[in-house]
């Protein structure tokens, strides 16, 4: 069937609904907008020009500022950023140099050591690893006594100075080992049993630093609720570290037949005497 000239054809009509007009309109220059308790009104209220605010009702949400941390999070950053920084330039050129002196810890090794002399020491890669290890220790350790609250955070000034003051005591530890060995090789005569054993400190001192830096940045910067897991796990590796240089130390005595007697009174004068000065500097006895 066609239809013709005259014909109507009913059309369903169209019951979508449509958005009313409405003016242009601004949020506002002031962000975020609430309205809490106050309704708001706009079907009353005509725009008549743009303006940059004109919805009543609404007031502006006071910011509070945020707590600080009990470590300084800028500070921290700064610190690991370096951190990364260095672990970077001694991976990239000084790859063989970290594999040696992370073999120096290991107890498997059976080929003769020839240690690094004072002058191989004040060399880059050694500085380098030493100043991680400064960094990354003294931050941790900032770190183990504010968090938990063993420190006051107005030490020292803030958390800057107590890990500045912490990072000057370390280095300050290693330079007077450093010393102590070198007049104990001159007196004994055990120049290269003394040069391998500060290759152990230092080497020990850069690995467990390694760990450190993973630590602090967990620590710091992840969205944890208690980090005091991690601040443990942190002193346990530290005191691993610490019995695996005593244990490299009886084992070189071993290996150049020296009586346990100088191991005993070794470990004593360089190893328990030095922890005893500084626990007592802090006041923990």
């Amino acid at each position: 069937m066609t239809n013709g000239p005259g014909d109507t054809i009913s059309v369903a009509a169209d019951t979508l609904p449509l958005p009313a007009p409405q003016a242009e309109f601004s949020i506002g220059r002031i962000i975020p907008l609430v309205s809490s308790a106050d309704k708001v009104y706009t079907e009353k209220e005509g725009v008549t020009g743009l303006t940059t605010d004109y919805i009543s009702g609404l007031r502006r949400v006071e910011g509070q500022p945020r707590p600080p941390g009990p470590v300084n999070t800028d500070m921290s950053f700064i610190i690991l950023s370096i951190s990364l920084l260095l672990i970077t330039v001694l991976t990239a050129f000084s790859r063989r140099s970290i594999i040696a002196g992370l073999s120096s810890i290991s107890f498997r090794r059976h080929e003769a050591i020839v240690p690094a002399g004072t002058s191989e020491v004040l060399t880059w890669p050694p500085i380098l690893r030493n100043l991680f290890a400064v960094m990354n220790v003294s931050l941790f350790a900032a770190t183990a006594l504010l968090v938990p609250g063993l420190a006051d955070r107005s030490l020292f000034n803030g958390p800057a100075g107590l890990t500045a003051i912490l990072a000057g005591s370390f280095l300050s530890t290693l330079l007077l080992r450093h010393l102590s060995c070198i007049v104990l090789a001159g007196i004994s005569g055990f120049k290269s049993l003394f040069r391998e054993y500060m290759t152990v400190i230092y080497n020990a001192w850069f690995a467990c630093s390694v760990i450190l830096f993973i630590l602090n940045g967990v620590i710091l910067f992840a969205p944890l609720k208690n980090t005091l897991p991690f601040i443990i796990t942190g002193l346990i590796v530290i005191a691993i570290f610490l019995l695996i240089r005593a244990l490299r130390l009886l084992s070189i005595f071993h290996d150049r037949h020296v009586s346990v007697f100088y191991f005993i009174l070794y470990l004593c004068a360089l190893e328990v005497l030095p922890v005893m000065v500084i626990l007592k500097i802090l006041g923990i006895f």
